[in-house]
This record gives structure tokens, C-alpha cells and sequence, in this order.
């Protein structure tokens, strides 16, 4: 919980041997940059609680070993990436509290270890 404000930088895709990245509750702006696909050891994303827009960059498909995932409570766009359905080791994924738009991909349904799982306060379909 810190007053951390502007973007999230592109460069934060160097940090390779990042498996835990909190900058939940601030005041993040600007989209979340594609290259935090690269974190591929990634276990959990916590950006919730921010002023962060745009879209879910589909590259979040590529953090195979994340396990949570919140999103929450920022002003995010567009849909929901189908790329979600390649993260097999995903227990729970908060996207609640957004603007995200269109239909609920069905292959949320084939995560398997999923326990928790919040969308509500969408425009989703």
C-alpha cells in the first residue's frame, strides 16, 4: 500500500527471476505492458487496486507456472484474453471491479485447479 503513480514500465520484463510481483494499491496508470509475458516464472500478479486501463495483453498466456492472478478494481478494457486458458496451474483469477467487455471465454472452464473465481461488476456477456 504505497502512492506509487505513472505506468508500469515495458522494462519490467527483464526481471526474469520474478515469481512474485505485488504493486497492488497504488495509483498504477496506463495499460499493463505485453512485456510481462516474458516473467515466466511468475507465481502470482497482483496489480489490483489501481487506475490501470485498457486491455488484458494476451501474453499473459505465456506465465505458465501463475497460480494467482488479480486484476481487480482497476479500469480495464476489452475482453477477457483466451490465452487465460493456458495458464493450467491457475488457482484463482479476480477480474472483478472493470470495464471488460464480451463474452466469458469457455475455456475458463478447463482450468482445473481453479478455486476462486470472480468477474462480477463487468460488462461481460
Amino acid at each position: 500500500d504505497n502512492q506509487l503513480s505513472g505506468p508500469i514500465p515495458s522494462t519490467i520484463g527483464n526481471f526474469s527471476a520474478l515469481t512474485d510481483l505485488r504493486l497492488h494499491s497504488n495509483k498504477l496508470t496506463g495499460s499493463i505492458p505485453s512485456e510481462i509475458g516474458r516473467l515466466s516464472k511468475l507465481v502470482y500478479l497482483y496489480l489490483h487496486d489501481n487506475q490501470l486501463s485498457g486491455p488484458i495483453p494476451s501474453t499473459i498466456g505465456n506465465l505458465s507456472v501463475l497460480t494467482g492472478l488479480a486484476l481487480h478494481s482497476n479500469k480495464l478494457t476489452g475482453s477477457i484474453p483466451s490465452e487465460i486458458e493456458q495458464l493450467n496451474k491457475l488457482e484463482w483469477l479476480y477480474l472483478h471491479d472493470n470495464q471488460l467487455s464480451g463474452p466469458i471465454p469457455s475455456t475458463i472452464g478447463n482450468l482445473s485447479v481453479l478455486t476462486g473465481l470472480a468477474l462480477h461488476s463487468n460488462k461481460l456477456t
